[in-house]
């Protein structure tokens, strides 16, 4: 059963990745052929559009996400990962007795994945264009 669940939520997330991919094409679009190297404004449009959207996911995971995946919530009573997802969100705030700064750090743990997960994506493909200046376009 949960091989039929996991494949769903696959397929449903290959869709929506594709869509969004299409979507930021049509947007950004791309002006030249892959074989001509880029310009020094080449992938600002879409470096921005990700950096916007890592700051809205942050966000969410801040004030969102965050108050829901504490020990008094309904996720912590989630079958087989609630306990889970309360234990991890809340790993780096185990000195705090006071429930409201327990929510906090959780929430500031929710901001620095989604802008930590922002840096490494920028960092990795700052080296990428360094090392072939067409793999911006390429790749999109």
């Amino acid at each position: 059963m949960s091989g039929i669940i996991a494949a769903a939520v696959s397929g449903v997330t290959w869709c929506f990745c594709t869509a969004s991919a299409s979507l930021c094409s049509s947007w950004c679009g791309n002006d030249k052929p892959s074989t001509v190297p880029p310009s020094a404004s080449s992938g600002r449009k879409r470096s921005v559009l990700l950096l916007a959207f890592s700051v809205f996911v942050a966000l969410i995971f801040q004030y969102a996400v965050a108050p829901r995946l504490q020990e008094d919530q309904l996720a912590a009573n989630a079958p087989y990962v609630g306990e889970l997802l309360v234990e991890k969100w809340t790993a780096g705030c185990t000195g705090k007795t006071n429930p409201e700064l327990v929510e906090v750090c959780s929430g500031y743990a929710g901001a620095y994945r989604a802008s930590s997960s922002a840096f490494a994506f920028f960092c990795i493909f700052a080296i990428a264009a360094k090392c072939r200046s067409t793999a911006n376009r390429e790749s999109w």
